[in-house]
């Protein structure tokens, strides 16, 4: 698929990380890129980092598609659309770091916090791939983030934030601060983020279309084209992708019956939820739960279980989990 075709079918997701600890993981031994084509681009709402520790593959990111090799960093910034593949027949090893830099650092000085967040809106190309052999210290530094956050021990979360300083200080002084800035990124959807942002808050409500303009700043008929034309979607059909999203995340982590999960989405009869499912997965949401828990699939489990109860964040399908 040519790369300006994936622009058109983009998705959000959103991380609830936590005041106190903005960071989330996802680790262990058994996480996966596949050599499935890419289909879809996503972005979120905070810094991916991707180590990556065996394996070869392509990231696609803006409209770049770059290749890595282990032992690397693949690192894709707030709001920026990308999608990873491994090269074909094989697959890449990987564990993956959900992080908002300035909150995590919040000592740091107001110059130095400056630049941090220029190095967010600036990272694309090349800098984006940090290979081992050029950047020891830095994969270092996160492979004991990494070693911290699984093991949880007695003051983790201090010694994470120190690595933290020192990664993020170690990124900044390689950071050349010239990189192109893709134009699609920066304005197309900086223009539609506030609307998404609201979407992501409140798609169990009703969502009429002229308050989403209005957040954008921007007549309701240029919203609408604006919207379609960045993610390939028009705007209550996202709504509705949205819904069916937060929705598996509870009909596979709760015991909720699927008419109250439906409620608890957005839907207010069992029919339309059912409706809508089908048109998305193909199966009814009972099936679909039926199908997703029977598979052994422990680390998806531990994943979803690990979620408090007010998170709404969802599985990255195309991260695939493997037992060993």
């Amino acid at each position: 698929m040519e790369q300006q075709e994936l622009q058109h079918n983009i998705f959000y997701r959103h991380f609830d990380l936590p005041a106190n600890f903005p960071v989330l993981g996802l680790l262990g031994e058994s996480w996966r890129i596949t050599d499935v084509p890419v289909l879809r681009m996503h972005f979120h709402n905070c810094m991916e980092i991707g180590y990556l520790y065996d394996g070869s593959g392509e990231f696609h990111i803006g409209n770049s598609v770059l290749h890595f090799s282990a032992p690397c960093l693949v690192i894709a910034p707030p709001n920026v659309p990308h999608a990873h593949r491994a090269d074909p027949g094989t697959e890449c090893c990987c564990k993956w770091i959900y992080v908002d830099p300035q909150t995590m650092l919040p000592n740091l000085s107001p110059r130095l916090s400056s630049k941090l967040g220029e190095y967010q809106r600036g990272l694309s190309g090349e800098e984006c791939i940090l290979a081992g052999e050029r950047f020891p210290e830095v994969l270092a530094l996160i492979r004991m983030i990494v070693d911290e956050m699984e093991k949880a021990q007695l003051h983790y979360q201090h010694i994470v934030r120190e690595l933290f300083c020192s990664a993020f200080l170690m990124l900044l002084r390689s950071y050349s601060g010239t990189a192109s800035k893709d134009r699609y990124v920066n304005t197309q959807l900086g223009c539609i983020a506030p609307a998404i942002a609201y979407i992501a808050e409140n798609y169990m409500e009703e969502i009429p279309i002229d308050r989403l303009s209005q957040l954008c700043h921007v007549s309701t008929s240029h919203f609408r084209r604006l919207f379609k034309q960045v993610l390939g979607w028009a705007p209550l059909d996202y709504v509705q992708m949205v819904r069916i999203d937060r929705a598996c995340v509870l009909l596979y982590n709760c015991e909720y019956s699927v008419t109250e999960i439906g409620l608890q989405v957005g839907y207010p009869s069992p029919s339309s939820f059912n409706r809508q499912f089908r048109s998305i997965h193909g199966i009814s949401p009972g099936q679909w739960r039926q199908k997703m828990r029977s598979e052994d699939n422990p680390m998806v489990t531990a994943y979803f279980h690990s979620l408090p109860p007010s998170t709404f964040q969802f599985f990255p399908s195309e991260y695939q989990s493997f037992h060993k």
